[in-house]
Formats: C-alpha cells, structure tokens, sequence
C-alpha cells in the first residue's frame, strides 16, 4: 500500500474548508476534539446514530469525498464516500446490520462494481428516506471500468480533519489528501492526442483541483509531489493557460506507472486496462440501451443483495394508494432499481384497448350494469334481447380485465425476480365479486348457455392470480369520512364498509398482511409505508 504517498508537507498551506476545521486546529488522527457543526441541510438522524456507533467501536474510517456534497450527502440526498481500515470490516458490518442495514449487488459490468468497494443503506424511520455509504476498503484507482490499482487505503492518508454531525465527530480527509487522490484518479482517466504534452482539465474535474499549492515559479506551475515507498517519487505539474487548467502528460504517466509498480503490475498492463475498460464499456453502453427498450427485462444497476420484492397497496377509494405508490417509487428508485404497476380499472396504467372500450362505456355503466344483471326470465321480450346482448358484452370485458391483471401479475414477479423493487397500486382477490379488484361477472350469468364459459374463465384466471401473492401486502385502513374528504362522492357508505369487511376477512386467511392507518398525513403515511418495506427487503 500507499504508506506514504501523501506527505502533509508537500502541499503547503491548505486552505481553510467550507465544513470541518482549519488545518492548524486539525488533529492527525480520528480522535481530534477541535470540530465546527455542519450547517446548511440538516443531517438524518441516522447519520449521528451511525458515526456514534462507528467513534464507540473504535473503528478506523474516515470520509474522502470533497466536503461540498456532504450537506447532501448526510441528509440522504447523495452518497457517502467512506474509507475503512480492512480489519474493521466485520465490526462495520455488525454495526450496520443492527441498524437494519441493507447492501446492493450490481452486474459486473457497470462502472460501481470493483474489489473492496460495496454499496450500503441505512434506512431513516423517522424521515422515510435512507443514506447511503459507498464504502471502500482500499480506494481504487484506474479505468472508469477498470479500478483495479487499490493505491489509498486508510493508512495511506497522512492527516485526518474533524466534522460534527448533530454533535458526532466524523473524521474528513484533509485538503491535501483529498487533492492527491483526485489527481491519481485523473490520471488515469485523462486523455489526449498522442503529439499533445499538456492536457486540459475539464469543468468536471477542476472543481476538485481548487486547492492546488500556489505557483513555484514565474511560469505559473503548480506541482504537487507524490512519495512513495522507497526512494521513489512522483511529481505532478499542472500550468494555468489560456484554454484553463492543464496537466503535464508525461507526468500523469510516470504517476500512473509508478502506481501500477506500488500495486505488484508490472509490464504492459496499461494495454490491458484499456482493453478491460472497452469491454466493459460497450456492454454497459449495451445493457442501458436494452433497459431503454425493454424496461424491467434486465437486472438493474443496483438490487437488494436479498433479492427483488413485491409490494401491494390495497384499501379502499380515497386511501392514498396511487399517491404513496407515486411517493415509494420515487424514494426506492433513488439508488434501487424500481418500478410501479397498476392493477385496477380506474386512470392508472392499462392496456389502450381497454382504456379506449372503458372511456366509451363509462358514461353509461350504471344502466348497462343494472340490463346485465335482468335474470332473462322474459327471455321473450325486446328488454330481455337487449339485456342479454349487454351480459355478453360485460362478461367479455370482465374477461379482458381478468387477462390483463394477470398480465400485469406475471410481470410484477417477473420484475422482482430481476431485482426490482415494484409497488403495486391494488391487487386482485377471488374471495368476494364486485369488490377489491375481484371478478365482476355477475353470479346468475354462470347459469347462460354460452356466458357460463366466460365466467369460468374469469374464476380460473383470479385462481391462478390468488395464488400468486405478493411478498408484502399493506392494507390502509381508515374511517368513511377520511374517504369523503379525500374523494368527495366517489364511493357510498355501504360499499366503503362492505371493503373493510372484506379486508378483515383476506387479513385472517393471510396473517402477513398488515395494516397502516390511512386517516394521517401523507408524510406519516409514507413514513409507516417505508418501515414496513425496509424490514422486509
């Protein structure tokens, strides 16, 4: 390793941060007492729990990312970068395992995937939202697909800063550790014409060499001198032009040889990097443009390393089910794969078929519902031949929903498989006609020659539908006049009551259902919505 590439006194005096400390009241270990709060967005609780928990098993960490994106990134708006000492690993993992933890796995080819670097979540009960920590054993170096160099791990880092999150001290990378572990990831992914011996720095990466030492000589160089073990050394020389920052080539070469010889590569490895990184490129490049044009088919870039999940929200209307679904989708699909399905009959997602008959019938469902259940006694009447042309029609239609929902079924599990997390707006039953999404071919019409076929076609379908549950089934339950207030005459008394009933009854066949109060708020819905989903990833 890196024992000593990154010596405080070849950077000069650092300027003073944003966050953290001055670089004189810094301390050069974790244990620092000389911190300022972070201000600005506030932190998640779980972040002060968590680096509490950190600072009282002794563990070796710190952050290395610049401090600009840490506001967002203890808030649960961005990632954070954390170096751990490799044999605090187990102790790391038990501490974020009891606070219900939970780690992503990626396909190999994606660019987040290398040695020593895992993706962790710590969810934030009282938020509703997660953090997330990028945590590495050993910061990686390399190709954007290729990081194999592991060429800073904690003990490389000579001097650690102090912050304070909601009175936690949290051990920061100091400025000129930051600077050099910025420029050996530049390294290796600069580039530039072969006759070029300057290259530019882009806008995406200059925001990282802000801190570069003042200019040694009357050209304008800025030099920044790696050492590493032996009597080897490497020195980086960067020149403010007329077209911006550039950086020395050849420099960036003997930096990125230098870093291959500490790791144990020697020869012609750059060849191989460059290869390596194509290969996977392209078929990054590939699995994107196949997630685009087939969503769902492919695994996605992050997946619960326990697998994918199905999630029902079920209640009756003027519950909030398309609204927390809305909110779930968008929380989860932050970091993981994500997707929401609607199985109802209303203005969610269908097939156009269905929607196109369903905006021509609805003006008329009640008198059509009222002619399709006459009995056919007057079998000889005009009243009869309309009516049973009606039945006809609404026992096909009851078909092609009855098809449909188990479409939408089959690819909800099929999605959860791949290791997405869907939310499902309702699910279908076959406990009761009529009600929550259940089978809508009246009783009587079993009875009609020709319709009867129909019919149990429809009781074979939601058959095969219950027995595909989902992993997690959520109830909202609340009063009427919750409903009322929330959709002003969409639903009657009686039938609001005849769903609870029903609910009442799937939930003592199923013991796993449960229940969330729907009559709070939204954000205290969500909240409850979010805890039950976390325990059960």
């Amino acid at each position: 390793m890196l024992a000593e590439a990154l010596a405080p006194g070849a950077n000069g005096s650092a300027s003073a941060r944003a966050l953290g400390v001055d670089a004189s009241d810094s301390q050069a270990e974790t244990g620092g007492s000389a911190f300022r709060p972070i201000e600005a967005a506030p932190a998640l609780p779980i972040a002060s729990e968590l680096f509490r928990a950190f600072n009282e098993a002794g563990l070796k960490y710190g952050i290395i990312q610049d401090l600009a994106s840490l506001h967002d990134g203890f808030a649960g708006r961005d990632d954070l970068d954390v170096l751990l000492d490799k044999r605090d690993y187990p102790v790391f993992c038990s501490i974020v395992c009891q606070l219900h933890g939970r780690r992503s796995v990626s396909l190999s080819c994606y660019d987040n995937v290398c040695a020593g670097r895992e993706d962790w979540f710590l969810p934030d009960f009282s938020r509703g939202r997660y953090l997330h920590l990028d945590m590495h054993i050993g910061a990686r170096v390399g190709w954007e697909f290729r990081k194999r160099y592991p060429a800073f791990d904690y003990a490389a880092i000579a001097r650690w800063e102090s912050i304070s999150v909601d009175g936690v001290s949290v051990p920061v990378v100091s400025p000129e550790d930051e600077l050099r572990i910025a420029i050996a990831r530049f390294a290796f992914r600069a580039w530039a014409l072969p006759w070029r011996q300057w290259i530019a720095v882009d806008k995406g990466w200059q925001q990282h060499f802000a801190r570069l030492p003042f200019p040694s000589d009357e050209q304008g160089l800025q030099v920044v001198d790696y050492t590493f073990g032996g009597a080897r050394t490497a020195r980086c020389r960067f020149l403010q032009s007329a077209d911006g920052l550039v950086a020395h080539r050849g420099d960036l070469a003997r930096l990125r040889r230098s870093i291959r010889e500490m790791c144990g590569y020697a020869g012609r490895y750059a060849i191989a990097d460059a290869a390596v990184h194509l290969a996977r490129k392209t078929s990054y490049l590939a699995v994107r443009f196949l997630q685009r044009l087939m969503p769902g088919r492919l695994p996605p870039k992050r997946r619960p390393a326990a697998g994918g999940l199905v999630v029902a929200l079920i209640g009756p209307d003027g519950m909030g089910k398309s609204t927390q679904a809305d909110r779930l989708t968008q929380i989860f699909g932050w970091k993981f794969g994500c997707a929401q399905a609607y199985v109802g009959t209303g203005d969610g997602n269908g097939w156009w078929i269905r929607k196109a008959l369903q905006t021509v019938v609805f003006p008329h469902r009640r008198r059509l519902k009222s002619l399709a259940q006459n009995d056919g006694k007057d079998s000889s009447g005009r009243a009869w031949s309309k009516g049973g042309v009606v039945a006809a029609a609404l026992a096909l239609w009851a078909v092609l929903i009855a098809f449909e929902r188990y479409a939408v079924v089959k690819r909800a599990h099929r999605w959860a498989t791949r290791g997405l997390i869907v939310v499902c707006d309702r699910w279908p039953q076959a406990l009761c006609r009529g009600y929550l999404d259940g089978p809508t071919i009246p009783p009587h019409l079993f009875s009609v020659p020709g319709l009867s076929a129909l019919a149990r076609l429809e009781q074979r379908l939601y058959e095969k539908m219950a027995g595909c549950r989902p992993d997690l089934t959520l109830h909202l339950v609340s009063d009427f006049a919750v409903s009322e207030q929330r959709k002003p005459g969409e639903i009657r008394k009686e039938a609001f009551d005849a769903r609870l009933s029903l609910m009442a009854e799937l939930r003592a066949k199923d013991k796993d259902i449960r229940t969330v109060d729907a009559s709070a708020g939204i954000e205290a819905v969500g909240r409850e919505l979010f805890r039950h989903i976390w325990l059960s990833l």
